[in-house]
């Protein structure tokens, strides 16, 4: 094994979660109908993480949370 390879295999633990819900009103919450869909590494190709795949529900959950606030 070469320094590169050893280099490699230290730094291969992701620093991300595995996977990542909608921002709405300050939580992460995971989307309505329950679909995500895989962050691939540009250099790799390999799935890094997995990423809510939001629909019309969850853009309307969001502009509500937004008017929300901005009447608070």
């Amino acid at each position: 094994m070469n320094e590169m390879t050893n280099l490699h295999a230290v730094t291969s633990i992701s620093p991300f979660a595995s996977r990542y819900g909608n921002l709405i009103g300050g939580d992460f919450c995971k989307p309505k109908a329950g679909r995500y869909f895989e962050n691939l590494s540009p250099i790799t190709g390999q799935p890094i993480d997995q990423i809510a795949r939001s629909d019309a529900s969850d853009v309307e959950a969001a502009l509500d949370a937004a008017h929300s606030a901005a009447d608070a």
